[in-house]
């Protein structure tokens, strides 16, 4: 490596062979030999140059001398010093830079001071990019586009020979069921027969197969349906047998475009064929679902899985919601439709992550929210105890899906939401009036402690909606602001009590519980979070004290008197913990001292004028003694704290 520096070394000296001996040449020729000489030696003083500074270079990197250990020998200062000792070249890894050696005996000129330049930094190669949608469908071949449109066409085809040929009695019902499932035979062979001839037509093979099964498919259908040429059990057990088939196929042959294709056919066209969106047109939803499970879980594929589902949301939901069938027949199904969606869902998750699984939590997820569609559907359709307990028992079967472990949180989160949602379908169609309010605000405070106790997020998003709901419900009923303050009697006292302490327990759960997972402290920034919680919990404690006094003196004046006296004391003890837990923390301090004004303004504005005789004194005297209380026990606490600073 270091020869060719040296020989140009020995060019900047004048040392090569045949240079400094007479050649006998004309001395034009020894002039331009020598100008090449002077040149090369110029050439090899710049590449001398550059090793050097690459070597120091590399010491800096290998060496820095502001993280140099003791014991490590740095580089002298000096623009031509030699770089200490690094490790070895591989040290750096396969991108580490050359040690580079200039010529020996070499120096630099004189007075070029040597500037080390910014440490080098070795770029991170950055992964593959995941595929947008707009990448897929520039894959998308032409060829595939138009045996997709070619599918459909033919499909639409079948479809108009079902329904269009009855209406205008062209040929028999069994000549036309008879046709579409010919059809769907000759198209399934002419697939099979391109995909196993030696040029392999994939698309074209996954297309005609594709297309047959859905006819078959809607064949079975229209002859169930519409001319009750088979048994509805019947017909379902056959289309069971084709769907199985179409996607046996599809797993077979690892084409999940070709699974894709048989449930979005054969599921989007059934209501046509099936006179609109009845109990047997959820079945056959249903029965893709159930065939599309064991590939889902073998393949992973999740479009099928999500795909199915829509279908059993929509078909099942509608029919639970609009059909003329007997109340106790729609739960049935509805409930068959949970099952079959809570195991399609396990399905998905258990399914294996390959290319396919990238969005397996959204599709469990979307397969989990649509399984309780058909349950809320028909239990929002009835009137009373005896129809919400299939929202309860979706409920359960939910909430033992959001314990489960192995699927990811946001799943779990979907599955506490929907359980959720069934259990607030379940109250309000089961309860009416008081006891409705009062098992909303109850649920709620019940949720927002379990979820203080298992730290989850979900459990106190659900449990604030359940809170938000209860609220709304009894300020409108048991809990008036204006009978609070007296200008209209209270509806009822003991509702009234129990109301006011579970709104009261609801909001002290909800901060603990905020407090635990992290979503609220005790500053400002977060004070939007639990300056209204904490206004809920004073008002319930309020309705809860005034309705109490009122209950114990038998709803007379003197009853309401003692209890806004109670209420106006008490505020000032909350502003008194207030404070002293605020000596640390400014937003507590800054919420103590709103409360004192609260306090003090209710005195004036209202204890004054409304309370009368010794509540009015009592109130004055206690709020005093207290604010006292707390301005010397305050000060005590400030200035032991300046002192401990």
């Amino acid at each position: 490596m270091l020869v060719v520096p040296r020989i140009l070394h020995g060019c900047r000296r004048g040392t090569l062979t045949g240079m400094t001996t007479p050649t006998g040449r004309p001395p034009a020729v020894d002039e331009r030999v020598h100008a090449v000489a002077v040149e090369l030696g110029q050439l090899a003083h710049r590449v001398a140059t550059l090793g050097d500074t690459l070597n120091m270079l590399v010491g800096e990197l290998r060496a820095p001398q502001s993280t140099a250990p003791a014991g490590m020998a740095v580089r002298p200062a000096g623009p031509h010093a030699e770089p200490p000792p690094g490790p070895p070249a591989d040290a750096l890894g396969p991108f580490g830079p050359p040690r580079v050696s200039g010529p020996a005996g070499w120096a630099p000129p004189a007075g070029v001071p040597w500037t080390p330049g910014p440490a080098f930094q070795y770029a991170v190669p950055a992964g593959p990019r995941r595929p947008t949608w707009v990448d897929r469908l520039r894959t998308v071949s032409s060829a595939a586009l138009l045996a997709t449109i070619g599918g459909a066409v033919t499909l639409l085809g079948v479809v108009l020979l079902l329904v269009l040929a009855a209406s205008r009695g062209w040929f028999g019902p069994t000549a036309r069921v008879a046709a579409g499932a010919a059809l769907g035979i000759v198209l399934v062979g002419l697939g099979l027969w391109l995909h196993r001839g030696r040029t392999r037509v994939t698309v074209g093979a996954q297309a005609l197969a594709g297309t047959g099964v859905a006819a078959l498919f809607l064949s079975l259908a229209a002859a169930a349906a519409l001319y009750d040429l088979v048994p509805d059990l019947v017909a379902g057990g056959l289309a069971m047998v084709v769907a199985a088939g179409g996607l046996a196929l599809a797993d077979r042959w690892g084409a999940r475009p070709l699974a894709v294709g048989v449930v979005v056919g054969a599921g989007v066209l059934t209501p046509f064929v099936a006179d609109g969106p009845t109990v047997l047109t959820g079945a056959l939803a249903l029965v893709l679902q159930i065939v599309c499970a064991p590939v889902v879980l073998r393949r992973g594929w999740a479009a099928p899985a999500v795909v199915t589902a829509v279908w059993s949301a929509l078909y099942c939901g509608v029919a639970a919601a609009a059909s003329d069938a007997g109340w106790t027949r729609l739960a049935a199904l509805a409930l068959v439709a949970l099952v079959v969606g809570v195991a399609a869902a396990v399905a998905v998750v258990l399914g294996p992550a390959g290319r396919a699984g990238s969005g397996r939590p959204a599709a469990a997820a979307a397969v989990l929210a649509a399984a309780a569609v058909p349950v809320l559907a028909v239990v929002g359709r009835g009137d009373g105890p005896a129809e919400a307990w299939p929202a309860l028992l979706a409920a359960l079967v939910l909430a033992a899906f959001a314990v489960w472990r192995t699927p990811s949180a946001g799943v779990r989160a979907t599955a506490t939401a929907v359980a959720g949602l069934a259990v607030l379908i379940a109250t309000v169609t089961a309860l009416r009036g008081t006891p409705q309010h009062l098992v909303l605000v109850g649920e709620a405070a019940v949720l927002l402690v379990a979820a203080a106790g298992l730290r989850s997020r979900a459990l106190l998003a659900v449990g604030g909606a359940f809170g938000l709901v209860g609220l709304v419900s009894v300020l409108g009923a048991e809990l008036r602001v204006d009978a609070v303050v007296g200008s209209v009697p209270f509806r009822g006292l003991p509702a009234a009590v129990v109301a006011g302490l579970l709104l009261l327990a609801a909001a002290v759960a909800a901060l603990v519980a905020a407090g635990r997972v992290g979503l609220v402290r005790a500053d400002a920034g977060t004070a939007v979070l639990w300056a209204p919680t904490a206004l809920v919990a004073l008002y319930g404690a309020t309705g809860a004290v005034v309705a109490a006094a009122l209950l114990v003196s038998g709803g007379s004046g003197v009853g309401f008197l003692a209890g806004h006296a109670v209420v106006t004391v008490s505020w000032t003890v909350a502003a008194l913990v207030l404070l002293a837990r605020g000596v640390t923390r400014p937003a507590l301090r800054v919420a103590g001292l709103v409360l004192v004004a609260a306090a003090v303004g209710k005195l004036v504005l209202f204890d004054l004028v409304a309370l009368d005789g010794l509540a009015r004194v009592a109130a004055f005297l206690g709020a005093g003694l207290v604010l006292l209380a707390a301005g010397s026990r305050y000060a005590r606490l400030v200035a032991r704290h300046e002192r401990d600073d």
